[in-house]
């Protein structure tokens, strides 16, 4: 009798363990990412415009003489010191197409708003020999003939933007592109790019071939800066 009751236990106890329902599938327990918020979504890319480039040069890294003159008036630019450049600079220094030139027409020149931040750049935008003489920036030296110095400009750097308005939206992406100029506005330039683009630039990365540039002559062992003039 035992026995038979025991049978039936065991046969009861498999039953409910066959009747039982599997445990349900627990989910990973990562939390889902959440949605990218505006400044993680990713940002359109602008057209790269396309035409004609003017990329820097500057030969005079090729002449240690005038490498190291070059390093000791940027230094006295750098320091706003006149004296210095006027030492530096030949004493009959050009200053301008016309009469007139000089030392003292040299401190003048120096005296004239952003006249300090214009020679800067000058001097750390590379430049040609061209018959004897060192000349700068390259936007200057480099010039290609085939566009017309007095309507065109060059881009200074790589991946500028272009704007829609002043301090607007970009729209496109310079670097070092040839491009048509409209007078400066307010620190900014209207340009138009050979492939269409119409927009704005700030001007202070943006140059005019003709804008002021330096010319440099070796005399002697001496190299002087003998030419600051702009125009053609």
């Amino acid at each position: 009798m035992k026995r038979f009751f025991a049978v039936g236990v065991l046969l009861a106890i498999a039953c409910t363990r066959q009747t039982q329902p599997e445990p349900a599938q627990t989910e990973s327990q990562t939390p889902p990412s959440p949605p990218p918020t505006t400044s993680q979504a990713a940002q359109p890319t602008l057209p790269n415009v396309a035409g004609p480039k003017l990329t820097p040069v500057d030969e005079g890294k090729r002449d240690a003489s005038f490498a190291a003159y070059r390093h000791q008036l940027l230094d006295a630019v750098h320091r706003r010191d006149v004296d210095a450049v006027v030492a530096l600079s030949d004493p009959k220094i050009r200053t301008s197409f016309g009469a007139g030139g000089g030392s003292a027409a040299l401190r003048d020149a120096l005296a004239r708003p952003g006249a300090w931040d214009e020679l800067a750049t000058i001097l750390t935008h590379g430049g040609s020999f061209r018959e004897g003489m060192f000349w700068a920036p390259y936007v200057y030296s480099a010039w290609p003939e085939s566009h017309d110095a007095f309507t065109s400009g060059a881009i200074l750097g790589d991946s500028v933007p272009l704007h829609d308005a002043p301090n607007g939206k970009p729209i496109a992406t310079l670097s070092y592109d040839i491009v048509k100029l409209e007078p400066a506005q307010h620190g900014w330039r209207r340009i138009t790019t050979f492939d269409g683009h119409s927009g704005y630039v700030e001007d202070a990365l943006i140059r005019s071939p003709i804008a002021l540039r330096a010319g440099f002559l070796k005399e002697g062992e001496k190299w002087r800066m003998n030419a600051l003039v702009s125009g053609d």
